[in-house]
């Protein structure tokens, strides 16, 4: 059971990078906005979601501990960059569906990684 722990985690994570990388190719074949495409390939913090989510995907299907330790600080820095976005648009108004979606992954993705069994397997 532990071994699905991370496997599970490392979903998570893989899904993350997956609604980043969608919607940002979902908005450039709605628009057909090239310059704004490239744009938002260009933001550090766009490199960093997609870079991060995939090392921490990679790492955590391997059950690499420096993995677990970084889906921990990658996620609180996450969750309070993306959580002030989301509280301050969920006052204002609603929050489209994506925004919901990446909020559960943030929050799924916690909880499995705070798992007894997850942090087991990642000892590597």
């Amino acid at each position: 059971m532990k071994f699905l722990h991370s496997k599970f985690a490392s979903a998570i994570a893989a899904a993350y990078v997956s609604m980043v990388v969608g919607g940002l190719l979902l908005h450039f074949l709605t628009t057909g906005d090239f310059g704004t495409l490239r744009y938002s390939l260009m933001l550090p913090s766009t490199l960093g979601a997609i870079f991060i989510g995939s090392l921490l995907a990679c790492g955590l299907w391997r059950g690499f501990a420096w993995a677990w330790w970084l889906g921990l600080v990658a996620t609180a820095i996450q969750l309070i960059r993306f959580g002030s976005w989301f509280i301050a648009r969920l006052s204002s108004g609603s929050a489209p569906v994506a925004s919901w979606i990446i909020a559960f992954l943030l929050a799924a993705f916690l909880c499995v990684l705070l798992i007894k069994a997850t942090r087991q397997r990642c000892s590597r």
